[in-house]
C-alpha cells in the first residue's frame, strides 16, 4: 500500500510541469511580509456579527458583579448520600459553595447565604433497570 502511494506520488510530480525555479518563485512569494490594517484602522472598525434583538457590543465581557451560575444534574440518592454532576456528596457537604443542606425522596436542596436550589432527580429515559427490596 506504501509503495503503491509513493509510486503515485513520484508519478505525480515528474507529470507536473513545475521547476525548481518555479518552487523558488514560490516560497518567496510566501515569504514576503503582508502589510495588515493599522491600530487606529482596527479600532474604528464595525463590528462584523450580529447580535439577537439588535443588542451590539461584547457578549463576552462579564461585569465583575456577576454571579457564577452552576449547572447541577441530580443523578442518584443513597439514603443521604447523593450523586451530583457525577460524584457523589453526604449530607451538610459543600458543592461549588453549596451545602448540601436537605435530601429528600427525589430531590436535593443546596443553600448558600439566603439562596435555595433545589435539584430534583434526572428523570430516565430508560426503566431496564429496577431496584427490589426483600
Amino acid at each position: 500500500m506504501k509503495a503503491a502511494a509513493a509510486l503515485f506520488m513520484t508519478a505525480s510530480i515528474l507529470s507536473a510541469d513545475i521547476t525548481i525555479n518555479d518552487i523558488d518563485r514560490l516560497v518567496t512569494d510566501i515569504k514576503q511580509e503582508r502589510i495588515g490594517l493599522t491600530e487606529k484602522q482596527i479600532q474604528t472598525a464595525k463590528d462584523p456579527f450580529i447580535y439577537p434583538n439588535g443588542k451590539l457590543g461584547r457578549l463576552l465581557h462579564a461585569g465583575k458583579n456577576k454571579k457564577r451560575r452552576y449547572r447541577f444534574v441530580l443523578s442518584a440518592i443513597i439514603n443521604d448520600h447523593v450523586k451530583l454532576n457525577r460524584k457523589w456528596y453526604r449530607l451538610n457537604s459543600k458543592v461549588h459553595g453549596y451545602k448540601v443542606s436537605k435530601v429528600g425522596k427525589n430531590y436535593v436542596l443546596l443553600t448558600r447565604n439566603n439562596e435555595r436550589v433545589r435539584v430534583f432527580l434526572k428523570r430516565s429515559k430508560s426503566k431496564k433497570i429496577k431496584l427490589l427490596v426483600k
